[in-house]
């Protein structure tokens, strides 16, 4: 039942209830009253529908404005992301990602408006947003919308705003192969007078490492190790990319341009911001790829291409997925859904190691001396 609590000499409503994780919640409603008698009048009738507000409601009393009745209010889904992006932030979640959030949740309440109470959203609402970003987006960019769609509104139910879960269904995508770079394009892109030395140097780096653009410059390096702590690291645990000489000595060229260029006042200033720097490198390789005639390929393929050649090299997709710093070896499985035998025509250099690979075969012998009592006189060369 609600208590009745006095604090600084004003009466309040206590209401306590336990979530679905045992967690202790309280709300307190202000009974505008300094008088203990009028108090308990007034709890009794937050009493009434205390079992609603155990169920996430919320009510205004008469008492709380003059000459107003008790009635329902409805919290709009304008003011569910507002509580939502506040909790991510002081989870510390990443700025990056909270910007996707609100991107995806601003999308949806221009559809289907800001001020429609949240317990009223239905399937029907989403499906009304997904139709629209189904002709705007990609359906691989509506999907990463849905995703945190889908979050806030299980935020939502938790939180019991809503009264059951939404059944939120990720559009179909056609599963295309990461597009790695052979021998052949490698070659044409490290050798080309059209780009700049410096960039030429700096793809031979990410297709020798594996590097997202960005950890080259957010990462530290320790000796001949470059350290991607949890905080810049996409899967947010420490990745660890050993350093030759060859990758060491770009790395340190990469980070001296940098150095040198940041925060320089000049004429497109954003070139020399953090992010314009790094973005640089992307626009040099798309520009050289589209004048090779690759411009399929984006700077991300760099990184596919040394998790399609390290798996290649190794036939081990678990230290393929852990060298890249995937959170999971599903997301790397797709590197190891390749023809092996047709990869050997676009990285003829790793033709021994294929031929290696394929030549492998299983040896029964010891199988076949085990089950010597069982063969009789089978000859074991046919077994």
């Amino acid at each position: 039942m609600a208590s009745i609590r006095n604090m600084r000499g004003r009466y309040y409503s206590r209401v306590r209830w336990y979530s679905d994780t045992e967690r202790r919640i309280e709300k307190l409603i202000p009974l505008k009253t300094d008088k203990k008698s009028e108090a308990i009048i007034r709890n009794n009738e937050v009493e009434k529908v205390e079992d609603l507000i155990k169920q996430g409601e919320n009510w205004s009393f008469g008492w709380m404005s003059e000459g107003g009745k008790k009635k329902l209010i409805r919290r709009s889904i304008a003011e569910s992301v507002d509580d939502y992006i506040a909790v991510k932030r002081i989870d510390g979640v990443r700025q990056k990602t909270i910007d996707l959030n609100q991107l995806a949740l601003s999308s949806l309440m221009n559809r289907i408006g800001n001020k429609v109470p949240i317990e009223l959203i239905t399937d029907s609402h989403i499906n009304k947003w997904k139709e629209w970003s189904r002709s705007t987006h990609a359906p691989t960019t509506t999907n990463i919308y849905l995703a945190k769609i889908k979050t806030f509104f299980k935020f939502c139910y938790k939180k019991k705003y809503i009264k059951q879960e939404l059944d939120i269904e990720m559009v179909k995508v056609d599963k295309n192969p990461p597009m790695y770079l052979s021998d052949t394009k490698l070659g044409k892109l490290f050798s080309t007078d059209m780009i700049d030395e410096h960039f030429r140097k700096a793809f031979v780096f990410y297709t020798m490492t594996g590097c997202r653009l960005a950890e080259a410059f957010n990462g530290t390096i320790s000796g001949n190790w470059l350290i991607i702590t949890p905080d810049v690291a996409k899967s947010h645990t420490t990745r660890e990319v050993e350093l030759n000489q060859v990758t060491k000595a770009i790395l340190l060229e990469m980070r001296n341009r940098y150095d040198e260029r940041i925060g320089k006042s000049m004429h497109g200033t954003y070139k020399n911001t953090h992010k314009g720097i790094i973005d640089s490198y992307s626009k040099e390789f798309k520009k050289g790829a589209k004048a090779l005639g690759f411009g399929e390929h984006k700077f991300h393929n760099l990184r596919d291409t040394y998790a399609v050649r390290r798996w290649i090299e190794t036939g081990d997709i678990h230290l393929v997925s852990k060298e890249i710093g995937h959170s999971s070896v599903t997301m790397t499985q797709k590197y190891a859904d390749f023809n092996i035998r047709r990869l050997g025509l676009d990285f003829p250099s790793l033709n021994n190691i294929i031929e290696s690979r394929m030549s492998k075969t299983i040896s029964n012998d010891s199988i076949t001396r085990l089950g010597g009592n069982l063969l009789g006189g089978v000859n074991s060369q046919s077994v």
